[in-house]
Protein backbone atom coordinates (compact mmCIF):
# COMPACT_ATOMS: atom_id res chain seq x y z
CA UNK A 1 0.00 0.00 0.00
CA UNK A 2 1.33 3.43 -0.97
CA UNK A 3 1.16 5.58 2.15
CA UNK A 4 1.65 9.31 2.60
CA UNK A 5 5.02 8.69 4.23
CA UNK A 6 6.15 6.75 1.15
CA UNK A 7 4.89 9.45 -1.18
CA UNK A 8 6.58 12.18 0.83
CA UNK A 9 9.80 10.18 0.97
CA UNK A 10 9.72 9.82 -2.82
CA UNK A 11 8.94 13.52 -3.15
CA UNK A 12 11.87 14.48 -0.90
CA UNK A 13 14.17 12.17 -2.87
CA UNK A 14 13.05 13.73 -6.14
CA UNK A 15 13.54 17.23 -4.75
CA UNK A 16 17.06 16.35 -3.62
CA UNK A 17 17.81 14.95 -7.09
CA UNK A 18 16.51 18.14 -8.69
CA UNK A 19 18.63 20.20 -6.30
CA UNK A 20 21.75 18.24 -7.19
CA UNK A 21 20.99 18.66 -10.89
CA UNK A 22 20.76 22.43 -10.33
CA UNK A 23 24.24 22.32 -8.80
CA UNK A 24 25.50 20.38 -11.81
CA UNK A 25 23.93 22.99 -14.11
CA UNK A 26 25.74 25.82 -12.32
CA UNK A 27 29.02 23.89 -12.59
CA UNK A 28 28.39 23.48 -16.33
CA UNK A 29 27.96 27.26 -16.63
CA UNK A 30 31.30 27.69 -14.85
CA UNK A 31 32.82 25.22 -17.32
CA UNK A 32 31.44 27.17 -20.30
CA UNK A 33 32.93 30.36 -18.88
CA UNK A 34 36.23 28.44 -18.84
CA UNK A 35 35.71 27.73 -22.56
CA UNK A 36 35.22 31.46 -23.20
CA UNK A 37 38.37 32.24 -21.21
CA UNK A 38 40.28 29.64 -23.24
CA UNK A 39 39.21 31.27 -26.52
CA UNK A 40 40.09 34.77 -25.31
CA UNK A 41 43.51 33.66 -24.08
CA UNK A 42 44.40 31.42 -27.01
CA UNK A 43 48.19 31.59 -27.53
CA UNK A 44 48.66 33.40 -24.23
CA UNK A 45 50.12 32.05 -20.93
CA UNK A 46 46.70 31.75 -19.15
CA UNK A 47 45.41 29.49 -21.98
CA UNK A 48 46.67 26.30 -20.31
CA UNK A 49 45.10 27.27 -17.00
CA UNK A 50 41.73 27.96 -18.69
CA UNK A 51 41.84 24.61 -20.53
CA UNK A 52 42.62 22.67 -17.34
CA UNK A 53 39.88 24.59 -15.52
CA UNK A 54 37.36 23.79 -18.26
CA UNK A 55 38.27 20.10 -18.44
CA UNK A 56 37.91 19.71 -14.67
CA UNK A 57 34.45 21.30 -14.43
CA UNK A 58 33.11 19.69 -17.61
CA UNK A 59 34.41 16.25 -16.71
CA UNK A 60 33.34 16.26 -13.06
CA UNK A 61 29.90 17.68 -13.97
CA UNK A 62 29.22 14.94 -16.52
CA UNK A 63 30.36 12.26 -14.08
CA UNK A 64 28.20 13.76 -11.31
CA UNK A 65 25.15 13.93 -13.56
CA UNK A 66 25.61 10.30 -14.56
CA UNK A 67 25.84 9.23 -10.91
CA UNK A 68 22.69 11.18 -9.97
CA UNK A 69 20.70 9.62 -12.81
CA UNK A 70 21.83 6.07 -12.00
CA UNK A 71 21.71 6.21 -8.20
CA UNK A 72 18.92 7.38 -5.94
CA UNK A 73 19.72 10.72 -4.36
CA UNK A 74 19.40 9.23 -0.87
CA UNK A 75 22.52 7.14 -1.57
CA UNK A 76 24.55 10.30 -2.30
CA UNK A 77 25.64 11.49 1.13
CA UNK A 78 26.15 15.11 2.11
CA UNK A 79 29.85 14.58 2.97
CA UNK A 80 30.42 13.44 -0.64
CA UNK A 81 28.86 16.65 -1.94
CA UNK A 82 30.91 18.69 0.55
CA UNK A 83 34.10 17.17 -0.82
CA UNK A 84 33.14 18.38 -4.31
CA UNK A 85 32.35 21.85 -2.97
CA UNK A 86 35.73 22.18 -1.28
CA UNK A 87 37.56 20.72 -4.29
CA UNK A 88 35.74 23.11 -6.66
CA UNK A 89 36.71 26.04 -4.46
CA UNK A 90 40.36 25.00 -4.42
CA UNK A 91 40.38 24.59 -8.23
CA UNK A 92 38.69 27.99 -8.70
CA UNK A 93 41.08 29.70 -6.29
CA UNK A 94 44.15 28.02 -7.78
CA UNK A 95 43.11 29.00 -11.31
CA UNK A 96 42.57 32.59 -10.17
CA UNK A 97 45.97 32.88 -8.50
CA UNK A 98 47.79 31.07 -11.33
CA UNK A 99 46.14 33.37 -13.90
CA UNK A 100 47.48 36.39 -11.99
CA UNK A 101 50.96 34.87 -11.87
CA UNK A 102 50.84 33.83 -15.56
CA UNK A 103 50.13 37.31 -16.91
CA UNK A 104 53.22 39.26 -18.04
CA UNK A 105 54.68 42.14 -16.05
CA UNK A 106 52.54 45.22 -16.18
CA UNK A 107 49.32 43.23 -16.86
CA UNK A 108 48.97 41.19 -13.68
CA UNK A 109 46.01 43.26 -12.43
CA UNK A 110 43.85 42.22 -15.40
CA UNK A 111 42.53 38.91 -13.94
CA UNK A 112 41.20 40.88 -10.99
CA UNK A 113 39.76 43.72 -13.05
CA UNK A 114 38.02 41.73 -15.81
CA UNK A 115 34.58 40.19 -15.30
CA UNK A 116 35.45 36.54 -15.92
CA UNK A 117 36.79 35.57 -12.53
CA UNK A 118 34.36 37.93 -10.78
CA UNK A 119 31.51 36.04 -12.49
CA UNK A 120 33.06 32.70 -11.53
CA UNK A 121 33.25 33.70 -7.89
CA UNK A 122 29.64 34.92 -8.01
CA UNK A 123 28.46 31.63 -9.53
CA UNK A 124 30.37 29.61 -6.99
CA UNK A 125 28.90 31.71 -4.17
CA UNK A 126 25.47 31.01 -5.63
CA UNK A 127 26.46 27.37 -6.08
CA UNK A 128 27.25 26.80 -2.40
CA UNK A 129 24.27 28.87 -1.27
CA UNK A 130 21.88 26.50 -3.05
CA UNK A 131 23.31 23.57 -1.18
CA UNK A 132 24.36 25.08 2.15
CA UNK A 133 21.56 26.94 3.85
CA UNK A 134 21.80 28.95 7.05
CA UNK A 135 25.01 29.40 9.06
CA UNK A 136 27.52 27.23 7.19
CA UNK A 137 26.63 28.91 3.90
CA UNK A 138 27.52 32.28 5.44
CA UNK A 139 30.88 30.97 6.66
CA UNK A 140 31.69 29.54 3.23
CA UNK A 141 30.61 32.81 1.63
CA UNK A 142 33.07 34.74 3.77
CA UNK A 143 35.80 32.28 2.81
CA UNK A 144 35.00 32.76 -0.90
CA UNK A 145 35.16 36.56 -0.56
CA UNK A 146 38.43 36.30 1.32
CA UNK A 147 39.79 34.10 -1.49
CA UNK A 148 38.81 36.73 -4.05
CA UNK A 149 40.40 39.54 -2.02
CA UNK A 150 43.45 37.31 -1.62
CA UNK A 151 44.01 37.79 -5.35
CA UNK A 152 44.97 41.41 -4.64
CA UNK A 153 47.60 40.21 -2.18
CA UNK A 154 49.03 37.84 -4.80
CA UNK A 155 48.99 40.62 -7.41
CA UNK A 156 50.66 43.04 -5.00
CA UNK A 157 53.41 40.49 -4.35
CA UNK A 158 53.86 40.29 -8.16
CA UNK A 159 54.49 44.06 -8.28
CA UNK A 160 50.97 45.41 -8.86
CA UNK A 161 50.26 48.78 -7.25
CA UNK A 162 47.31 48.81 -4.80
CA UNK A 163 45.73 52.22 -4.15
CA UNK A 164 44.06 52.39 -0.72
CA UNK A 165 42.89 55.99 -1.11
CA UNK A 166 39.30 57.13 -0.71
CA UNK A 167 39.10 58.88 -4.07
CA UNK A 168 37.90 56.86 -7.03
CA UNK A 169 40.76 57.00 -9.55
CA UNK A 170 41.04 54.99 -12.77
CA UNK A 171 42.56 51.52 -12.56
CA UNK A 172 45.30 50.33 -14.90
CA UNK A 173 46.75 47.03 -16.10
CA UNK A 174 49.24 47.23 -13.22
CA UNK A 175 47.22 49.32 -10.76
CA UNK A 176 44.32 48.24 -8.49
CA UNK A 177 42.01 50.69 -6.68
CA UNK A 178 41.03 48.96 -3.45
CA UNK A 179 37.74 50.88 -3.03
CA UNK A 180 36.51 49.76 -6.46
CA UNK A 181 37.28 46.12 -5.68
CA UNK A 182 35.45 46.40 -2.35
CA UNK A 183 32.43 47.81 -4.18
CA UNK A 184 32.60 44.83 -6.54
CA UNK A 185 32.69 42.50 -3.53
CA UNK A 186 29.68 44.26 -2.00
CA UNK A 187 27.87 43.89 -5.32
CA UNK A 188 28.79 40.21 -5.35
CA UNK A 189 27.40 39.75 -1.86
CA UNK A 190 24.24 41.74 -2.63
CA UNK A 191 23.49 39.68 -5.74
CA UNK A 192 24.09 36.44 -3.91
CA UNK A 193 22.00 37.41 -0.88
CA UNK A 194 19.08 38.56 -3.05
CA UNK A 195 19.05 35.38 -5.11
CA UNK A 196 19.49 33.14 -2.06
CA UNK A 197 16.68 34.97 -0.21
CA UNK A 198 14.42 34.52 -3.22
CA UNK A 199 15.27 30.84 -3.44
CA UNK A 200 14.77 30.44 0.32
CA UNK A 201 11.37 32.12 0.04
CA UNK A 202 10.34 29.76 -2.76
CA UNK A 203 11.63 26.78 -0.81
CA UNK A 204 9.67 27.90 2.26
CA UNK A 205 6.50 28.04 0.16
CA UNK A 206 7.30 24.59 -1.18
CA UNK A 207 7.89 23.23 2.33
CA UNK A 208 4.61 24.72 3.57
CA UNK A 209 2.77 23.16 0.66
CA UNK A 210 4.59 19.92 1.34
CA UNK A 211 3.51 20.03 5.00
CA UNK A 212 -0.09 20.77 4.03
CA UNK A 213 0.01 17.93 1.52
CA UNK A 214 1.36 15.65 4.23
CA UNK A 215 -1.50 16.54 6.58
CA UNK A 216 -4.10 16.07 3.85
CA UNK A 217 -2.63 12.71 2.87
CA UNK A 218 -2.63 11.62 6.52
CA UNK A 219 -6.27 12.64 6.84
CA UNK A 220 -7.14 10.73 3.68
CA UNK A 221 -5.27 7.69 4.99
CA UNK A 222 -7.13 7.84 8.29
CA UNK A 223 -10.38 8.23 6.37
CA UNK A 224 -9.65 5.23 4.15
CA UNK A 225 -8.58 3.11 7.11
CA UNK A 226 -11.69 4.02 9.09
CA UNK A 227 -13.93 3.46 6.08
CA UNK A 228 -12.34 0.04 5.63
CA UNK A 229 -12.95 -0.66 9.30
CA UNK A 230 -16.57 0.46 8.94
CA UNK A 231 -17.06 -1.90 6.01
CA UNK A 232 -15.50 -4.72 8.03
CA UNK A 233 -17.55 -3.77 11.07
CA UNK A 234 -20.70 -3.72 8.96
CA UNK A 235 -20.02 -7.21 7.66
CA UNK A 236 -19.14 -8.39 11.17
CA UNK A 237 -22.28 -6.78 12.60
CA UNK A 238 -24.42 -8.53 10.01
CA UNK A 239 -22.86 -11.92 10.77
CA UNK A 240 -22.99 -11.45 14.55
CA UNK A 241 -26.58 -10.22 14.34
CA UNK A 242 -27.55 -13.33 12.39
CA UNK A 243 -25.80 -15.60 14.91
CA UNK A 244 -27.48 -13.87 17.87
CA UNK A 245 -30.93 -13.61 16.34
CA UNK A 246 -31.43 -17.36 15.93
CA UNK A 247 -30.67 -18.27 19.59
CA UNK A 248 -32.89 -15.38 20.74
CA UNK A 249 -35.77 -16.77 18.73
CA UNK A 250 -35.17 -20.16 20.33
CA UNK A 251 -35.10 -18.67 23.83
CA UNK A 252 -38.30 -16.74 23.20
CA UNK A 253 -40.03 -19.83 21.84
CA UNK A 254 -38.91 -22.00 24.76
CA UNK A 255 -40.03 -19.47 27.38
CA UNK A 256 -43.46 -19.29 25.74
CA UNK A 257 -43.60 -23.09 25.65
CA UNK A 258 -42.77 -23.39 29.36
CA UNK A 259 -45.42 -20.82 30.22
CA UNK A 260 -48.00 -22.69 28.13
CA UNK A 261 -47.08 -25.97 29.88
CA UNK A 262 -47.48 -24.33 33.29
CA UNK A 263 -50.81 -22.89 32.22
CA UNK A 264 -51.96 -26.31 31.00
CA UNK A 265 -50.91 -27.92 34.27
CA UNK A 266 -52.80 -25.24 36.17
CA UNK A 267 -55.94 -25.89 34.12
CA UNK A 268 -55.73 -29.61 34.85
CA UNK A 269 -55.58 -28.87 38.55
CA UNK A 270 -58.53 -26.48 38.49
CA UNK A 271 -60.40 -25.77 35.26
CA UNK A 272 -62.01 -22.72 36.87
CA UNK A 273 -58.75 -21.09 37.92
CA UNK A 274 -59.04 -18.30 35.34
CA UNK A 275 -62.43 -17.22 36.74
CA UNK A 276 -61.00 -17.33 40.25
CA UNK A 277 -58.06 -15.19 39.15
CA UNK A 278 -60.48 -12.45 38.11
CA UNK A 279 -61.61 -12.21 41.73
CA UNK A 280 -58.07 -11.53 42.96
CA UNK A 281 -57.47 -8.02 44.22
CA UNK A 282 -54.40 -6.18 42.96
CA UNK A 283 -52.58 -3.40 44.69
CA UNK A 284 -49.72 -1.05 43.82
CA UNK A 285 -47.36 -0.41 46.73
CA UNK A 286 -44.61 2.09 47.35
CA UNK A 287 -41.27 0.93 48.76
CA UNK A 288 -42.34 1.99 52.23
CA UNK A 289 -45.68 0.17 51.93
CA UNK A 290 -43.89 -2.97 50.74
CA UNK A 291 -41.76 -3.05 53.88
CA UNK A 292 -44.76 -2.42 56.15
CA UNK A 293 -47.09 -4.98 54.54
CA UNK A 294 -44.43 -7.68 54.57
CA UNK A 295 -44.67 -7.79 58.37
CA UNK A 296 -48.49 -7.63 58.24
CA UNK A 297 -48.73 -10.64 55.90
CA UNK A 298 -46.34 -12.67 58.04
CA UNK A 299 -48.55 -12.02 61.10
CA UNK A 300 -51.92 -12.70 59.37
CA UNK A 301 -51.00 -16.16 58.08
CA UNK A 302 -49.22 -17.87 61.02
CA UNK A 303 -50.64 -21.27 60.13
CA UNK A 304 -48.35 -21.49 57.09
CA UNK A 305 -44.93 -22.97 57.55
CA UNK A 306 -42.22 -20.36 57.98
CA UNK A 307 -40.67 -21.00 54.56
CA UNK A 308 -44.08 -20.98 52.81
CA UNK A 309 -45.17 -17.88 54.75
CA UNK A 310 -42.12 -15.88 53.59
CA UNK A 311 -42.56 -17.08 50.00
CA UNK A 312 -46.27 -16.16 50.07
CA UNK A 313 -45.56 -12.68 51.47
CA UNK A 314 -42.75 -12.05 49.00
CA UNK A 315 -44.85 -13.10 45.97
CA UNK A 316 -47.84 -11.01 47.02
CA UNK A 317 -45.71 -7.90 47.33
CA UNK A 318 -43.58 -8.42 44.21
CA UNK A 319 -46.53 -9.38 41.97
CA UNK A 320 -48.77 -6.61 43.35
CA UNK A 321 -51.42 -8.96 44.87
CA UNK A 322 -53.60 -7.75 47.73
CA UNK A 323 -53.27 -10.24 50.60
CA UNK A 324 -56.93 -9.59 51.55
CA UNK A 325 -57.92 -11.84 48.64
CA UNK A 326 -56.77 -14.84 50.74
CA UNK A 327 -57.89 -13.84 54.25
CA UNK A 328 -61.02 -16.02 54.24
CA UNK A 329 -59.28 -19.26 53.31
CA UNK A 330 -58.91 -21.61 56.31
CA UNK A 331 -55.44 -22.74 57.24
CA UNK A 332 -56.42 -26.41 57.08
CA UNK A 333 -57.73 -26.14 53.48
CA UNK A 334 -54.62 -27.73 52.00
CA UNK A 335 -56.15 -28.14 48.54
CA UNK A 336 -56.85 -24.43 48.20
CA UNK A 337 -53.47 -23.39 49.58
CA UNK A 338 -51.65 -25.86 47.30
CA UNK A 339 -53.42 -24.35 44.32
CA UNK A 340 -52.65 -20.81 45.54
CA UNK A 341 -48.93 -21.59 45.70
CA UNK A 342 -49.12 -23.24 42.28
CA UNK A 343 -50.87 -20.15 40.92
CA UNK A 344 -48.24 -17.86 42.49
CA UNK A 345 -45.51 -19.85 40.75
CA UNK A 346 -47.40 -19.52 37.48
CA UNK A 347 -47.79 -15.73 37.89
CA UNK A 348 -44.08 -15.48 38.73
CA UNK A 349 -43.23 -17.37 35.56
CA UNK A 350 -45.69 -15.26 33.57
CA UNK A 351 -44.06 -12.09 34.87
CA UNK A 352 -40.57 -13.44 34.09
CA UNK A 353 -41.75 -14.44 30.61
CA UNK A 354 -43.00 -10.90 30.03
CA UNK A 355 -39.65 -9.43 31.11
CA UNK A 356 -37.71 -11.90 28.96
CA UNK A 357 -39.96 -11.30 25.94
CA UNK A 358 -39.60 -7.53 26.27
CA UNK A 359 -35.82 -7.86 26.59
CA UNK A 360 -35.70 -10.14 23.54
CA UNK A 361 -37.91 -7.76 21.53
CA UNK A 362 -35.65 -4.88 22.47
CA UNK A 363 -32.54 -6.87 21.55
CA UNK A 364 -34.08 -7.88 18.23
CA UNK A 365 -34.74 -4.21 17.45
CA UNK A 366 -31.10 -3.39 18.14
CA UNK A 367 -29.95 -6.31 15.98
CA UNK A 368 -32.34 -5.31 13.19
CA UNK A 369 -30.92 -1.78 13.27
CA UNK A 370 -27.36 -3.09 13.02
CA UNK A 371 -28.34 -5.32 10.11
CA UNK A 372 -29.84 -2.36 8.31
CA UNK A 373 -26.65 -0.33 8.88
CA UNK A 374 -24.56 -3.13 7.42
CA UNK A 375 -26.39 -3.14 4.08
CA UNK A 376 -24.84 -1.15 1.21
CA UNK A 377 -26.72 2.06 0.44
CA UNK A 378 -27.19 0.97 -3.17
CA UNK A 379 -29.23 -2.04 -2.02
CA UNK A 380 -31.61 -0.05 0.13
CA UNK A 381 -35.09 0.60 -1.22
CA UNK A 382 -37.68 3.11 -0.08
CA UNK A 383 -40.85 2.08 1.70
CA UNK A 384 -43.78 3.57 3.59
CA UNK A 385 -42.68 4.03 7.20
CA UNK A 386 -43.80 5.79 10.34
CA UNK A 387 -40.91 8.12 11.03
CA UNK A 388 -41.31 7.95 14.80
CA UNK A 389 -40.61 4.21 14.92
CA UNK A 390 -37.12 4.56 13.44
CA UNK A 391 -36.23 7.36 15.85
CA UNK A 392 -37.40 5.32 18.84
CA UNK A 393 -35.24 2.38 17.67
CA UNK A 394 -32.17 4.65 17.70
CA UNK A 395 -33.08 6.05 21.12
CA UNK A 396 -33.09 2.46 22.39
CA UNK A 397 -29.52 2.03 21.09
CA UNK A 398 -28.37 4.91 23.29
CA UNK A 399 -30.53 3.90 26.24
CA UNK A 400 -27.58 3.85 28.66
CA UNK A 401 -27.16 7.62 28.29
CA UNK A 402 -30.79 8.30 29.26
CA UNK A 403 -30.87 5.84 32.16
CA UNK A 404 -27.69 7.10 33.80
CA UNK A 405 -27.00 10.78 33.39
CA UNK A 406 -28.81 12.67 30.60
CA UNK A 407 -32.38 13.87 30.41
CA UNK A 408 -34.31 12.82 27.31
CA UNK A 409 -37.53 14.59 26.31
CA UNK A 410 -39.57 13.22 23.42
CA UNK A 411 -42.57 14.72 21.65
CA UNK A 412 -43.14 12.25 18.83
CA UNK A 413 -46.25 11.98 16.71
CA UNK A 414 -46.18 8.27 15.90
CA UNK A 415 -48.86 8.55 13.20
CA UNK A 416 -46.80 10.61 10.73
CA UNK A 417 -45.88 8.49 7.69
CA UNK A 418 -43.46 9.17 4.85
CA UNK A 419 -41.88 7.37 1.90
CA UNK A 420 -38.15 6.99 2.62
CA UNK A 421 -35.39 4.45 2.99
CA UNK A 422 -35.81 3.55 6.65
CA UNK A 423 -32.31 2.13 7.18
CA UNK A 424 -30.66 5.21 5.70
CA UNK A 425 -32.78 7.54 7.83
CA UNK A 426 -31.88 5.53 10.92
CA UNK A 427 -28.26 6.29 10.13
CA UNK A 428 -29.17 10.01 10.04
CA UNK A 429 -30.96 9.81 13.41
CA UNK A 430 -28.00 7.89 14.84
CA UNK A 431 -25.50 10.60 13.77
CA UNK A 432 -27.61 13.52 14.95
CA UNK A 433 -28.59 12.01 18.30
CA UNK A 434 -25.07 10.84 19.12
CA UNK A 435 -23.65 14.24 18.16
CA UNK A 436 -26.12 15.78 20.62
CA UNK A 437 -24.99 13.31 23.29
CA UNK A 438 -21.34 14.21 22.72
CA UNK A 439 -22.12 17.93 22.85
CA UNK A 440 -23.81 17.76 26.27
CA UNK A 441 -22.41 17.31 29.76
CA UNK A 442 -23.10 13.96 31.47
CA UNK A 443 -24.98 15.30 34.51
CA UNK A 444 -26.68 18.41 33.14
CA UNK A 445 -27.23 17.32 29.54
CA UNK A 446 -30.71 17.54 28.09
CA UNK A 447 -31.73 16.32 24.65
CA UNK A 448 -35.13 16.93 23.13
CA UNK A 449 -36.53 15.04 20.13
CA UNK A 450 -39.63 16.48 18.48
CA UNK A 451 -41.53 14.96 15.55
CA UNK A 452 -44.57 16.86 14.34
CA UNK A 453 -46.35 18.20 11.28
CA UNK A 454 -44.84 21.59 10.47
CA UNK A 455 -46.95 22.20 7.36
CA UNK A 456 -49.75 20.25 5.70
CA UNK A 457 -47.24 18.47 3.44
CA UNK A 458 -44.14 18.39 5.68
CA UNK A 459 -42.88 16.40 8.66
CA UNK A 460 -40.43 18.30 10.86
CA UNK A 461 -37.94 16.45 13.06
CA UNK A 462 -36.03 18.53 15.62
CA UNK A 463 -33.10 17.30 17.71
CA UNK A 464 -32.21 19.91 20.32
CA UNK A 465 -29.42 19.82 22.90
CA UNK A 466 -28.18 22.21 25.58
CA UNK A 467 -24.49 21.78 24.74
CA UNK A 468 -21.84 24.42 24.19
CA UNK A 469 -23.06 25.27 20.69
CA UNK A 470 -21.29 25.48 17.34
CA UNK A 471 -18.87 28.40 16.75
CA UNK A 472 -19.98 30.70 13.93
CA UNK A 473 -16.60 30.54 12.19
CA UNK A 474 -16.98 26.82 11.49
CA UNK A 475 -20.74 26.69 10.95
CA UNK A 476 -20.45 27.24 7.19
CA UNK A 477 -18.19 24.17 6.83
CA UNK A 478 -20.24 21.82 8.99
CA UNK A 479 -21.72 19.79 6.11
CA UNK A 480 -18.47 19.67 4.11
CA UNK A 481 -16.78 16.25 3.71
CA UNK A 482 -13.78 15.55 5.97
CA UNK A 483 -14.51 18.59 8.14
CA UNK A 484 -14.42 17.75 11.85
CA UNK A 485 -13.93 19.55 15.15
CA UNK A 486 -12.97 16.35 16.97
CA UNK A 487 -9.51 15.19 17.88
CA UNK A 488 -7.57 13.25 15.26
CA UNK A 489 -8.65 9.62 15.30
CA UNK A 490 -12.05 10.36 16.91
CA UNK A 491 -13.78 11.28 13.70
CA UNK A 492 -13.17 11.70 10.01
CA UNK A 493 -15.66 14.48 9.28
CA UNK A 494 -18.12 12.51 7.14
CA UNK A 495 -21.09 12.12 9.52
CA UNK A 496 -23.02 15.30 8.74
CA UNK A 497 -22.00 15.16 5.09
CA UNK A 498 -23.54 11.67 4.85
CA UNK A 499 -26.63 12.90 6.71
CA UNK A 500 -27.13 15.74 4.24
CA UNK A 501 -26.63 13.39 1.29
CA UNK A 502 -29.14 10.85 2.62
CA UNK A 503 -31.78 13.46 3.50
CA UNK A 504 -31.44 15.03 0.04
CA UNK A 505 -31.97 11.61 -1.56
CA UNK A 506 -35.23 11.32 0.43
CA UNK A 507 -36.40 14.69 -1.00
CA UNK A 508 -35.90 16.33 2.38
CA UNK A 509 -33.80 19.12 3.88
CA UNK A 510 -31.48 19.44 6.86
CA UNK A 511 -30.44 22.64 8.61
CA UNK A 512 -29.31 23.83 12.00
CA UNK A 513 -29.18 26.84 14.29
CA UNK A 514 -26.84 27.23 17.22
CA UNK A 515 -26.21 29.57 20.13
CA UNK A 516 -24.33 29.06 23.34
CA UNK A 517 -26.33 26.56 25.35
CA UNK A 518 -28.58 25.42 22.51
CA UNK A 519 -28.10 23.66 19.19
CA UNK A 520 -31.03 22.60 17.03
CA UNK A 521 -30.87 20.36 13.97
CA UNK A 522 -34.01 20.35 11.84
CA UNK A 523 -34.83 17.67 9.26
CA UNK A 524 -37.87 18.04 7.03
CA UNK A 525 -39.42 15.23 5.01
CA UNK A 526 -42.46 15.10 2.74
CA UNK A 527 -45.51 13.77 4.53
CA UNK A 528 -47.44 10.80 3.15
CA UNK A 529 -51.17 11.09 3.55
CA UNK A 530 -52.87 7.90 4.69
CA UNK A 531 -55.49 6.43 2.38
Amino acid sequence: MVTSSNLLSQFASQMKSKGLLILISIRMVIAWIGVVASVLNFGKPPFGIAIAFTIYFFGSSLIGKSIIQKETSNKISNPTIMIFLVLDYLVLLSGFYLAIAAHPEGLKALPIQNSIFFTLFFLYQLYISFFLHRTFSTVMGIIVICGYLGGMVVANLQGVEVDFGYQLTPQGPNRIVFVLEILKVILLLAKTVCIVKLVSFLLAILENNNQRLSEELNEREISLIQNDRLVTLGSLASNVAHEIKNPLAGIKSMVSYLLAEEKSYLSNKDPLWYQKEKQILWKHRTKKEKREELDVILELFPFLERRDRFYFADRCIELGIDYKSFEGIPGDDNTSWDFIFLWLKYKTMENANLLISNAIDRTEKVISTFQQFSKPFADREKSYVKIGNGIRDILILYNQYWEMNRNLITEIDDQLTTYVNEASMKLVWSHLIFNAIQATEPKTGEIKVIVNKAQPETIEIKIIDNGIGIPKDIAKNLFEPFFTTKERGEGIGLGLYICKTIVSEQNGTISFSSDHGKTEFIVTLPILKSN
